[in-house]
């Protein structure tokens, strides 16, 4: 019978140049921070994101702890008319993706597109649950 290894190695560095990427702007929404630096500085000093919940009443529950995403705003970044039709994860998901773009320095065209298009993604996603 084989044995199997307990080596890990790395992922082979793809060569092709049409599978590569680059990262070009980076966003996040997390229990840590709401944005790149915060994250990591506090990733970096070993801070935890995980503290009692308060968004709603746990007293019922056994675990009273969570990690909670704290100061968050979509103020800017997401349509106060469209934002109602959100959910707090689809609001994290736009939020972030905005943010990367942003970061990026795109275009404002390509920036309009995209605020443009999450309105319909949401639409689709809303249609494919009913």
């Amino acid at each position: 019978m084989a044995k199997a290894s307990s080596t890990i190695s790395a992922p082979k560095r793809e060569k092709d140049p049409k599978k590569q990427i680059v990262i070009t702007g980076m966003g996040l929404v997390s229990v840590l921070g709401n944005d790149v630096d915060s994250f990591y500085d506090k990733l970096l000093n070993g801070e935890s994101g995980i503290s009692l919940i308060d968004k709603f009443d746990a007293s019922d529950y056994t675990v009273r702890i969570a990690g909670q995403v704290l100061d968050f705003s979509a103020e800017g970044y997401i349509d106060t008319t469209k934002d109602q039709h959100f959910d707090d994860s689809w609001r994290y998901c736009l939020l972030a993706a905005k943010k990367a773009l942003q970061e990026a320095n795109l275009s404002p065209q390509v920036l309009e597109t995209v605020s443009s298009s999450y309105h319909r993604i949401f639409t689709v996603h809303q249609n494919q649950l009913l």
